[in-house]
């Protein structure tokens, strides 16, 4: 089951996702996704430490954030991804629409840079 665990700090949130973001589990966490992601000029840090598997939907609702970041003013910043869902961002080149960090405290501050 996948989950959406938000906490807020001073200047951006980080958004822990929880679980396989297959077609059939994404709907638990893609509409809260879509609202925090969706604030002007917001930055959010992406921790995808427990996402176990990612597949289109997830990754069309990634990638439609980060644009939205983009012309914005806003950041959106993924980390710690996990070897399978690497794997699947490096295979699809996702790195030259997704900015990915290695760790956390290195997104806080691309995130905030």
């Amino acid at each position: 089951m996948a989950a959406l665990d938000c906490l807020r700090l001073d200047d951006l949130i980080i958004l822990k996702i929880n679980g396989s973001l297959t077609s059939e589990e994404i709907a638990q966490v893609e509409q809260p996704f879509a609202v925090l992601t969706a604030q002007p000029g917001v930055r959010i840090v992406v921790d995808l430490t427990n996402v176990e598997i990612v597949t289109t939907p997830a990754l069309s609702m990634f990638i439609a954030a980060a644009n939205h970041a983009k012309h914005s003013g806003g950041k959106l910043v993924f980390t710690q991804a996990t070897p399978p869902v690497r794997d699947i961002l490096h295979r699809l080149r996702l790195s030259a629409v997704l900015t990915t960090v290695p760790g956390l405290d290195d997104a806080i501050a691309q995130a905030r840079a």
